[in-house]
């Protein structure tokens, strides 16, 4: 949502939001154990500019997959393709039965969440597709910028058990959590 098609309350917000719950690139690095060699899943908004810091820390595009719903990766990633992004195309991201089990040491989630019906089923499946020890992190924002309410994401942490929580920050406008699949890596 851009800052240009809100009333003024929401334009508030929005700044809010950005200044408070923007997770910068080096912070994932580090959160989800990035290194050369890791293989990594991306599903939702990323952008361009932090899967190319990620992908550098990563050792180039080449271990990264993008999961997208549409016939045409998004706009931001058709650039990253011609350099070595995959990217998949998956109707229904909670289930991604061409993805292998066990398969990634790091999964990315980005403002998916409010466009899912199964929440919890695609908290599971980045479980299914970690390797034990891999981390997913979940960074997600709230109504009004997307239909998820806060009560209805705090519901869905409460849910998890099979994950290690090892960062939760939930604030009015987005979350940002960091899970961890318990087994060595």
């Amino acid at each position: 949502m851009e800052p240009g098609c809100l009333e003024p309350y929401y334009l508030i917000s929005w700044l809010v939001f950005q200044v408070l719950m923007s997770i910068e690139a080096a912070k994932l690095i580090s959160d989800l154990r990035l290194r050369p060699g890791s293989s990594l899943l991306v599903v939702g908004d990323v952008g361009a500019g932090t899967l190319g810091v990620l992908a550098e820390a990563m050792g180039g595009l080449g271990n990264i997959v993008l999961l997208h719903r549409e016939h045409e990766p998004p706009a931001w990633a058709r650039s990253l393709v011609d350099k070595g992004l995959q990217a998949r195309r998956s109707i229904v991201l909670e289930h991604n039965d061409f993805l292998a089990t066990s398969s990634f040491d790091a999964v990315l989630a980005q403002d998916v969440l409010h466009r899912l019906l199964g929440k919890r089923e695609f908290v599971m499946e980045t479980y299914r597709l970690l390797k034990p020890g891999g981390r997913t992190s979940i960074i997600q924002r709230f109504w009004p910028f997307t239909s998820l309410r806060r009560r209805e994401f705090r519901a869905l942490l409460e849910k998890i058990r099979s994950y290690n929580i090892v960062e939760s920050r939930v604030g009015f406008f987005s979350a940002y959590v960091v899970l961890e699949r318990p087994g060595n890596g």
